[in-house]
């Protein structure tokens, strides 16, 4: 209730703000589906549930901008996750929560901020991160297993490597006829030690003409600075036609103390059948070497009717394959329950941004 209350109380300002600044923005998505899942346990069981995140994931947050004069503008951005599910919000503005100058210079962001493994997949997902609590692309490419990668970073643990605190961002004007550079630091903030549970990263990304091009290299360090994940990220998207789209994409990282070395190749397409039906594929191969070797192969259907540019209703049809029965294959399926080779979901839901 306390928390509950305080969120209010923050979201009452905010909108007092936004009467008297019209630059102030409230938006948000809200998405929720029902699903069923096979092989959920090792006696094949299935699962129907309710769940939220199916074509996006759910959020509410708050942007604004003020004007500072010679094409010059302060900005900010306070974003929180919504599970519609529950109704249950993640910590006050646990996404993103930033303050920066934009201009002539590019732009400028310190707080907390998602890497640039994920900014640059998400341009080139095959499915456009949908399902992102168990896409390979984000778990696994774009660091959001917090076991596998939260120790490392400035979240210290408490979560996963997706989202760095205490970062600052940089990203240049557009040069050399489209080309985007960025780079991004993460204080570790450990007294006596500056490395020590830090990020950095470069990215660079091309878009021209119906093609898109981006690439990015991410290095994370532990808390006691003995160990370093590094995480590589590119791929492109191909707009072959106003009805077809290509996209292919590949995120590999490893730590250097364990050798573990986990990489996702992904491609997919997407086609309008008109201008409300899409269909999209996408197929991801996720590995696992050096300290173990491990795969799963998956497989996503998905089709939208957008009944309008906000509201889409969607179904999709989920195929994983892991290479064993064994956990270290099972958990590179994320959907495949222990003690299975394969499984699959099916879903239906309704997604509206505001």
């Amino acid at each position: 209730m306390k928390k509950s209350l305080i969120a209010f109380a923050v979201l009452s300002a905010f909108a007092s703000a936004a009467s008297a600044q019209s630059s102030v923005v409230l938006y948000g998505v809200v998405d929720a589906n029902v699903s069923t899942a096979t092989n959920q346990s090792a006696t094949g069981a299935k699962k129907n549930s309710m769940e939220t995140s199916g074509l996006s994931s759910g959020r509410w947050g708050l942007r604004g901008s003020e004007d500072l004069g010679n094409g010059m503008k302060a900005n900010f951005n306070l974003e929180s996750s919504l599970a519609v599910d529950t109704g249950v919000a993640g910590s006050l503005f646990d996404r993103t929560a930033t303050v920066g100058l934009s201009g002539d210079f590019g732009a400028f962001n310190a707080g907390r901020q998602t890497n640039l493994a994920y900014d640059t997949l998400i341009q080139v997902d095959p499915i456009g991160v949908a399902h992102v609590g168990t896409n390979p692309n984000i778990v696994f490419g774009a660091l959001n297993n917090a076991t596998l990668y939260g120790t490392h970073g400035t979240s210290n643990g408490v979560s996963s490597a997706t989202r760095q605190n205490n970062s600052i961002k940089y990203s240049a004007p557009a040069m050399f006829g489209g080309i985007v550079f960025s780079g991004m630091y993460g204080f570790g903030e450990k007294t006596g030690d500056t490395v020590a549970s830090s990020y950095m990263g470069a990215s660079a990304s091309f878009s021209q003409n119906g093609m898109t091009a981006v690439i990015s290299y991410s290095q994370l360090r532990d808390a006691a600075n003995n160990s370093t994940l590094r995480a590589y990220t590119g791929g492109g998207k191909f707009e072959l036609s106003s009805d077809l789209t290509f996209k292919v994409s590949y995120a590999q990282n490893e730590v250097n103390t364990t050798t573990r070395g986990i990489g996702v190749f992904g491609t997919g397409v997407d086609y309008k059948l008109s201008p409300a039906w899409t269909l999209t594929g996408g197929y991801y191969n996720t590995r696992r070497s050096g300290d173990m070797k491990a795969k799963a192969d998956s497989f996503v259907g998905i089709a939208k009717y957008a009944f309008s540019k906000r509201t889409t209703a969607y179904t999709s049809f989920t195929y994983v394959k892991a290479g064993t029965t064994q956990a270290k294959d099972t958990d590179l399926g994320i959907i495949v329950g222990a003690g299975n080779r394969s499984a699959t979901r099916a879903v239906v839901g309704v997604n509206h941004a505001f």
